[in-house]
């Protein structure tokens, strides 16, 4: 389905970004390092579900301190220290934060490649199926317009089957329901709270 990467690391900036939808990236050759905040003492059932697949894969790593971009200087302090270690490794920075760019300018000026998205589809989506995507999203939202707003799916995992059988003659795999889903997050047509999913239409 996606493409094979080369071995990648990823640093999360998750003060920054809360909704990281490890699913669609569990096929990759890929290193997780999520950076949690020194005040932030809850972390979603659901992710922390997801990131138990990845196994040793993924390190969590709580900052120390707080301050005006203390997280972004534990990920600026990790990633200097892993660029001098590792070779042939591509480091993506998973934050809204433009604060990283010329850090990332300057890290592929020295040869090593590094880019900082803003979700997990902009690197990992196939793009054949992006193409679609659009289409499918919209008859998504249509079909879940249609049903009361109580009586919509109300967990991830709800919305996935949800999804897979009301698009069933499309004969998606498993990963392009879960990129619908994610698609929907990022699209901020769905939300979640509670651990209950909210929607936005």
């Amino acid at each position: 389905m996606n493409q094979k990467l080369k071995q990648t690391i990823l640093l999360v900036d998750y003060e920054n970004i809360h909704n990281i939808h490890l699913s669609i990236i569990q096929e990759q050759d890929i290193q997780i390092k999520i950076f949690v905040g020194h005040t932030q003492n809850k972390i979603p059932f659901t992710l922390v579900q997801a990131a138990q697949k990845f196994g040793q894969r993924i390190e969590w790593i709580k900052i120390e301190g707080i301050g005006s971009n203390a997280l972004d200087f534990h990920i600026a302090f990790y990633l200097g220290k892993l660029v001098k270690e590792l070779e042939g490794v591509a480091f993506l920075i998973l934050s809204k934060d433009k604060g990283f760019d010329p850090l990332v300018k300057y890290i592929n000026k020295s040869k090593f490649k590094c880019q900082r998205i803003e979700s997990l589809l902009e690197v990992f989506q196939d793009k054949d199926f992006l193409s679609h995507n659009i289409d499918l999203i919209t008859e998504v939202v249509e079909k879940i317009s249609k049903i009361q707003k109580n009586k919509r799916p109300r967990t991830r995992k709800t919305l996935h089957q949800f999804i897979k059988s009301q698009l069933m003659k499309k004969k998606l795999s498993e990963q392009e329901i879960e990129i619908l889903v994610s698609t929907l997050f990022v699209q901020n047509r769905v939300s979640e709270g509670n651990n209950r999913l909210v929607y936005n239409f």
